[in-house]
């Protein structure tokens, strides 16, 4: 018996057909099917990815789109993998040769749609398995191929299919409903890009994701059930503790703004005048280290600003601005200002000091603050003192 595979999964958001990329490249289709492997006739010899030393692998921003590079004489051979709406949902494998020979490459499966004839007398030296086909690519040139996610069949792949670039900008824009910040550790923009996408995939979508999933423009017949009991849960864990969880006013906040996108008011007012209880307690520091899960969205939006359940205030910044960051230019788009209303703001760097460039989409109304710094206005720009350094205390 195989061992389990370690990998990602993807699928395209509202399709049902899932697949598992592993890390080298290959395919496991949930649905029992055949594994799409790929290998490498290169100059000197066939290149299995699965034992090349060289094999590496990344993922795009943290979106379901992989990247898997093989050293080969003269360049690497770059595959990508992702998956696509078009004719029902496919998913596409891509291969760019990125060095100076031709080469060929070979697929385990012969029902996918190809961008070039395969091979009629393929390269010797390895014994593929009875279904595969091998496609000849020149050098510096790319071919693909698609499985697709009902009745696979093979044939000609359109040459309008969209490219490993169309499939990010896809992501992004669909991650970014919830909210978008740029900062400099791009590890923690990643981690949550990677958190929202797999929600969208079904994955990881327990607990209080139903809060997210809202964010992210996802209704289903019971989200605002799941969003009440969310909180439900939280109020009851935090009933008794004289210090609350560091992501609590994080949770109450974007269910109250969760309840609101889903057209419920009144749940957004009941969370709110529930958090009202609570407010006046401590709360836990924020983690040193960005946690797993759901709790990286909380830890980075809490890190940007702490907006108000009951409504009213927001903290830009609540915790300082965090010293690796200092000096560098960083942003935050469409953060939980309150349930009504949300914020944007950029902060850029005079000397020392940094200024906030900021803008509220909602009712005015907005306090916001940093420090002694307060406004109303629904948008301007302030210059702000130097951060202190942890070596002046």
């Amino acid at each position: 018996m195989n061992s389990p595979v370690s990998g990602r999964l993807i699928g395209n958001r509202g399709g049902t057909w899932r697949g598992t990329v592993t890390e080298h490249g290959s395919l496991l289709p949930a649905d029992g099917s055949t594994e799409l492997d790929w290998f490498i006739a290169a100059d000197d010899r066939w290149y299995t990815p699965r034992t090349e030393p060289t094999t590496r692998q990344k993922w795009y921003a943290g979106y379901p789109v992989a990247e898997t590079r093989v050293k080969i004489p003269g360049g690497d051979m770059i595959q990508r993998v992702y998956s696509v709406a078009d004719l029902g949902g496919m998913t596409v494998m891509e291969f760019e040769n990125d060095s100076t020979l031709p080469i060929a490459v070979a697929v385990t499966r012969r029902d996918v749609f190809t961008t070039r004839e395969p091979a009629a007398n393929p390269p010797v030296g390895i014994e593929l398995p009875a279904d595969s086909i091998v496609i000849p690519i020149g050098h510096k040139s790319t071919a693909r191929i698609a499985l697709a996610h009902k009745n696979p069949a093979s044939g000609r792949l359109p040459d309008d299919t969209p490219d490993h670039q169309a499939v990010v900008r896809g992501w992004e824009k669909a991650c970014d409903t919830a909210s978008r910040f740029n900062v400099p550790d791009h590890t923690i923009v990643a981690g949550v890009s990677r958190v929202r996408c797999d929600l969208l995939l079904g994955v990881g979508a327990d607990g209080d994701a139903a809060i997210e999933l809202a964010r992210l423009g996802e209704k289903y017949s019971d989200s605002i059930v799941d969003v009440v009991e969310a909180v439900q849960r939280r109020l009851k864990q935090e009933k008794r503790a004289k210090v609350l969880q560091w992501d609590t006013p994080h949770v109450m906040t974007s269910a109250a703004r969760a309840c609101v996108l889903l057209g419920d008011e009144l749940a957004a007012g009941d969370i709110g005048a529930a958090w009202l209880r609570f407010a006046d307690r401590d709360v836990q520091e924020l983690p040193i280290e960005v946690p797993a899960g759901l709790q990286s969205i909380a830890w980075a939006e809490s890190l940007l600003a702490q907006g108000s359940a009951s409504g009213g205030e927001c903290r830009i910044l609540p915790h300082g601005i965090p010293e690796p960051w200092w000096g560098a230019s960083f942003e935050a788009h469409g953060i939980t200002g309150d349930p009504f209303r949300t914020i944007s703001y950029a902060v850029r760097w005079h000397g020392p000091r940094p200024a906030i460039l900021w803008e509220v989409t909602g009712a005015p109304g907005l306090v916001l603050t940093h420090g002694e710094w307060a406004s109303t206005d629904a948008s301007g720009e302030t210059l702000l003192e130097a951060p202190a350094s942890t070596h002046d205390h």
